[in-house]
C-alpha cells in the first residue's frame, strides 16, 4: 500500500510511489490542524446555481455538526433544510431533502466592464506559482518549482519581489497564498518567502499538519503568516463541506473586485488508502471569477479524486465551468481526461512544467503527448484557437524520448515559453503574453 521508505533528510522524503513522489506512509500521516481558522461559508462563484442570499451567512459547520435529522438548528425550533440550494452528494444520503428548487444564476457585474486582471504563471521549472494580480489586492497560488537542480521555489519569491517592488500601490503585499497541497514543487518556496519582507495577510491550505517532510514545510508557513493574529488562516477540508456550491470566507476571498471559491481539499479520513495517499488527491481546487472571467486552478488533482469531485456536486456540475483551466499535475496522464475537459470547458489551458532541459520534467516526463492531444482533439478541446500553430514537445510515455507535437489549440506552457500572463477584462476577454524563459 505504502512506498519505499528512505532515510529522511531536507530534500528525500520518506515514503514515495514509483514515480517519485512524496506519499503518506505508516508514520508519516497527516492531521488536522488544532484551529481550522475562519469558518467556511458557502461559496457563489460566477457558475452554476446561484443560492439565495438568505444563506451566504451560514456557516457549512453548522450543517454538517446537525443532531436534528432534516433540520437546521439555528435556534430553538427546528428549521427544515432549505430547498434551493444544491448540498453535496453524501450530505444529501445523510438527510430526507424535499425535491431541490434552484435559482437561476445571476452573475456578479459589480465591476465596471473595462476593468482588467492578470495571472502571472510563473516559469518555475517542474512545479507551480501562479501571481493573481487584481485591481483590489494580490493572491499568491502555490510557492513551488524545481528542486531537482535548481530552487524553483526561489526563483518563484525572486518574481514576486520584482513584481511587487514595480507595484508600489499593493504595498509590499500579498492578501492571500493559497497552498495547494503539500508537495515540495508547489511549496518549495515558503522558506524563502519568509526570508523577505513581504506582508502576507492570510494563508489557505487543505488543512493537513505534520512534524515533518512537506508537511511540516505546510505546517510552519502556516504559522508563520498566521503569527498569533486570529483570522488570517483557513483550512479547506472535504469533510466541513456541505453545498455544492465550494466555499468562501474572508481569508479565501479577501477582495471586492473578485470572487475567490475553494473546492476539495484536505480528507485525511482516506489518507492510508489509495488513491488518498497520495497528497495530489487532497488538492485545493480555486476558482477566480472577475466579472465574466473566470479562471480555475487544480493543483495536482489525480483523475481518481477529481472523479469523487464531481460526483460530490452531481447536482452543480457547472460550478466547474470556467474560461481559463491550469492543467492538474503538470499534464500528467493521470490527472486529465475528456470528462474532466467537458465539466471545465476551457478555452485557455495553462501548463506549468519543466523545460527541455529540467531533471525534473525529465524524472516525470512532463507534460505527457497523449494529454495535449486530449486538450485539442475533439470531442472536448480548449476552444480557443492558437493565433500562430508552433510545434513544441511532450513526453510519448515515461521515459520515452521527447517528440515533437503542434499546438493548434490555445495551449501554453511555462517549459514551452516562459512565464505566461494572461489578461482578462471583466467581459470575459483574455489576452495572453509569454515572456520567454
Amino acid at each position: 500500500m505504502f512506498g519505499t521508505a528512505f532515510a529522511q533528510d531536507a530534500e528525500k522524503p520518506r515514503y514515495t510511489n514509483d514515480e517519485g513522489e512524496e506519499v503518506f506512509g505508516p508514520d508519516y500521516m497527516p492531521r488536522s490542524p488544532d484551529d481550522v481558522g475562519v469558518p467556511l461559508y458557502m461559496g457563489r462563484p460566477n457558475a452554476g446555481f446561484r443560492i439565495p442570499d438568505s444563506m451566504l451567512v451560514i456557516p457549512q459547520d453548522v450543517f454538517r455538526n446537525s443532531t436534528i435529522q432534516g433540520s437546521l438548528p439555528l435556534d430553538a425550533v427546528p428549521r427544515q433544510l432549505p430547498d434551493d440550494v444544491p448540498y453535496l452528494k453524501d450530505f444529501r444520503e445523510r438527510f430526507n431533502t424535499t425535491p431541490l428548487k434552484f435559482n437561476n444564476l445571476v452573475p456578479n457585474n459589480t465591476i465596471g466592464p473595462s476593468a482588467t486582471m492578470k495571472v502571472h504563471y510563473v516559469d518555475v521549472g517542474q512545479g507551480a506559482g501562479a501571481i493573481i494580480e487584481l485591481p483590489c489586492g494580490v493572491a499568491v497560488i502555490d510557492l513551488g518549482g524545481e528542486w531537482v537542480g535548481g530552487n524553483g521555489g526561489k526563483v518563484f519569491v525572486q518574481y514576486l519581489e520584482a513584481f511587487l517592488a514595480a507595484r508600489p500601490h499593493y504595498n509590499h503585499t500579498v492578501n492571500v497564498v493559497i497552498v495547494s497541497h503539500p508537495h515540495a514543487d508547489h511549496l518549495k518556496g515558503t522558506k524563502s518567502l519568509m526570508d523577505t519582507n513581504i506582508r502576507v495577510l492570510g494563508v489557505v491550505d487543505n488543512g493537513q499538519t505534520g512534524d515533518e517532510g512537506s508537511l511540516l514545510t505546510q505546517t510552519t508557513f502556516r504559522e508563520w503568516v498566521e503569527q498569533g493574529v486570529p483570522k488570517r488562516y483557513s483550512a479547506i477540508e472535504v469533510p466541513r463541506q456541505v453545498t455544492a456550491t465550494g466555499v468562501t470566507n474572508s481569508v479565501i476571498d479577501p477582495f471586492v473586485c473578485a470572487d475567490v471559491t475553494a473546492f476539495w481539499g484536505g480528507n485525511n479520513d482516506n489518507a492510508s488508502k489509495k488513491p488518498y495517499d497520495n497528497p495530489n488527491n487532497h488538492s485545493v481546487v480555486v476558482r477566480i471569477d472577475f466579472g465574466e472571467a473566470s479562471f480555475m486552478f487544480m493543483g495536482d488533482l489525480e483523475l481518481e479524486a477529481s472523479h469523487d469531485m464531481f460526483k460530490q456536486y452531481d447536482l452543480n456540475p457547472k460550478v466547474f465551468d470556467a474560461d481559463v483551466l491550469l492543467v492538474p499535475h503538470h499534464a500528467s496522464e493521470n490527472a486529465t481526461n475528456d470528462d474532466l475537459i467537458g465539466k471545465i470547458t476551457p478555452e485557455i489551458a495553462i501548463i506549468q512544467m519543466g523545460s527541455r532541459t529540467s531533471e525534473g520534467a525529465k524524472d516525470y516526463s512532463h507534460p505527457r503527448g497523449k494529454v495535449i492531444a486530449l486538450l485539442q482533439d475533439q470531442p472536448e478541446i480548449v476552444s480557443d484557437k492558437r493565433t500562430d500553430t508552433p510545434k513544441f514537445w511532450a513526453y510519448p510515455s515515461g521515459g520515452a524520448p521527447l517528440k515533437e507535437i503542434q499546438i493548434k489549440q490555445a495551449i501554453y506552457g511555462t517549459g514551452w515559453e516562459g512565464t505566461i500572463v494572461v489578461t482578462a477584462t471583466a467581459k470575459g476577454t483574455y489576452q495572453i503574453e509569454s515572456l520567454g524563459h
